[in-house]
């Protein structure tokens, strides 16, 4: 079947991998509707640090069951719609022993460390599978993603009544500021986007700024009055926004890291220490964020109209990578949909 790569740095091609029959406790899938990534883009770019190339992107699924092997739980039936959680356990790690499976130390992503989902057909173990009954695919595309962000929006701790800066309005964004507003957080939403920023205004942020604003920290001083924020949210990944965030933390507060970037950057311990801030990191998501943000889309209908800004078929999916990179203030989420093909 054919099989799109990721060869090198901006460098992608059609290829042919081999359809590969499940084993006794393994299913077939039939991908559906792939969601592009964010980390995809970066390795697209070559500034994804996980990556080793050639690489099939591809882990936001929309999917159905095709295959089912011979010690598969009748529950699962062919035909079921679901997503899959895209990141591997060994459990007996530091991290899995204390359940939180989503940072196992040997954990290989989809798409980034073994061969993703840019394909027609994907095999993998039957727990790795998430039904999605009743769903369209468009909506099941999207849960990983807005997972991840309910994952950070977790790492925050309780913020009920708290004021909460977040930088970056990408899905993941709209993720943590779904979660956190559900949890009655006061949000400020800082990006650089136009369309971005009156997104989070019509999901239910207090402010939106333009961090290029000449009044940015004026404008965070006024909603604070002075005191800085009680949590802080980095969703971009870039150097700049590091130091930005530990300045804009109140004394005693948070703040959740959650994109990657490979700037070097210089780093002072100081604002850590002197305001004994609580520094989290932030991966992936856990089967109760996928859960989260099933609810998530159930509950907003309308959430994917606001979200999906373009498709293109799968054989257009390396128009898809430009058309991102063109377009990157207005893109929210890039949807490649498959058809079907013969196994």
């Amino acid at each position: 079947m054919k099989a799109f790569k990721i060869e090198s740095k901006g460098n992608v091609a059609f290829g042919s991998v081999e359809y590969k029959s499940p084993k006794s406790e393994e299913i077939v899938v039939s991908v559906k509707v792939l969601g592009l990534c964010g980390s995809d883009l970066k390795t697209f770019h070559g500034d994804n640090p996980m990556v080793q190339y050639p690489i099939i992107p591809g882990h936001e699924i929309a999917c159905e069951i095709v295959e089912i092997g011979k010690n598969v739980p009748s529950s699962l039936s062919l035909g079921e719609r679901g997503t899959i959680i895209p990141y591997t356990t060994c459990g007996t790690c530091p991290a899995c022993r204390k359940k939180r499976f989503n940072t196992c130390s040997s954990n290989k992503t989809l798409g980034v460390a073994r061969p993703g989902a840019a394909r027609p057909f994907l095999t993998l173990n039957y727990k790795d599978f998430i039904s999605c009954k009743g769903m369209d695919h468009t909506d099941i595309a999207l849960i990983e993603p807005l997972s991840v962000g309910i994952h950070a929006a977790g790492r925050a701790g309780d913020v009920q009544d708290k004021k909460v800066l977040l930088y970056g309005m990408g899905i993941v964004g709209v993720g943590i500021l779904l979660e956190l507003k559900r949890k009655g957080a006061h949000i400020v939403v800082a990006d650089i986007s136009e369309n971005k920023l009156k997104l989070a205004k019509t999901l239910g942020a207090d402010m939106a700024i333009d961090s290029r604003d000449p009044q940015f920290e004026e404008k965070l001083d006024r909603f604070t009055e002075n005191q800085g924020f009680d949590v802080v949210v980095d969703a971009v990944g870039a150097g700049t926004i590091v130091t930005s965030a530990l300045e804009k933390t109140a004394v005693a507060g948070t703040v959740v890291f959650v994109g990657y970037h490979s700037d070097t950057i210089p780093f002072n311990s100081k604002p850590i220490v002197s305001k004994e801030l609580n520094v989290f990191g932030s991966r992936n998501a856990l089967l109760v964020d996928f859960m989260g943000a099933i609810d998530m889309l159930k509950n907003n209908p309308k959430l994917k109209d606001v979200l999906v800004s373009k498709r293109f078929p799968f054989d257009k999916i390396d128009e898809a990578f430009v058309y991102w990179d063109q377009n990157r203030g207005s893109v929210m989420k890039v949807l490649i949909d498959l058809q079907e093909e013969d196994r």
